[in-house]
């Protein structure tokens, strides 16, 4: 996949990456009215994403086939970006799994929604790398202890990205997340895997999409 710059497409809204997201893993025909009822838009609204993508090459009638999913995936990385409330880094020292639970705890407490990306989440469905940085998706800010995260001034010593967001489709939990780490979709974890950078993360990327069919 190669994902333009960013400042050179249009960005897509809320609705058209959720239902990217979901066209990505449904294994049924598409059902505008059905999708429509399921993100609470309009049908034409549903008819005007789909004729976007037919625009982008992507084949409507063959939505199942891999090679349309990849396709989609790659318009997601190029024309997705979360709608960010704020972004902090955090540094820790734990191991990644026990920093990413000590958040989840948090959020817990704090009544707060979220939603685990990569690193971590790609590693508990398509193990390749080791966790370094993990984003985590909120709807609100969290309180995390000084004693256990400090902030840290750039992503290369940061171990926790938090990104509060305003889009809450991206906290819905993928349904096969563990119980104690709630992940976010795939998808969404593939866009992170190339927002965060590097050749192993797209290498992590790419085995993920194929860890998916």
């Amino acid at each position: 996949m190669v994902m333009q710059t960013q400042s050179r497409v249009r960005r897509w809204g809320p609705v058209t990456s959720q239902l990217v997201r979901r066209l990505v893993v449904d294994t049924e025909p598409v059902n505008q009215v059905a999708l429509a009822r399921d993100l609470k838009v309009s049908q034409p609204r549903i008819s005007q994403i789909l004729q976007l993508l037919v625009r982008h090459g992507v084949n409507a009638e063959c939505l199942h086939d891999p090679e349309q999913r990849r396709r989609m995936v790659s318009l997601y990385v190029t024309h997705h970006r979360p709608f960010m409330v704020s972004e902090s880094l955090l540094y820790g020292l734990d191991q990644p799994y026990v920093q990413a639970r000590q958040v989840v705890e948090a959020a817990h407490r704090q009544k707060v929604r979220f939603a685990v990306s990569a690193d971590l989440a790609p590693d508990l469905i398509a193990p390749w790398r080791t966790p370094t940085l993990t984003v985590i998706y909120t709807n609100a800010s969290l309180d995390l202890a000084p004693s256990v995260f400090v902030p840290a001034m750039t992503r290369g010593e940061a171990t926790i990205l938090v990104r509060q967001v305003s889009d809450e489709s991206l906290l819905e939990p993928w349904p096969i997340s563990r119980l104690d780490i709630p992940i976010a979709h795939p998808v969404q974890q593939v866009w992170d895997l190339f927002d965060l950078g590097g050749e192993d993360r797209l290498e992590a990327a790419e085995r993920l999409l194929g860890a998916l069919g």
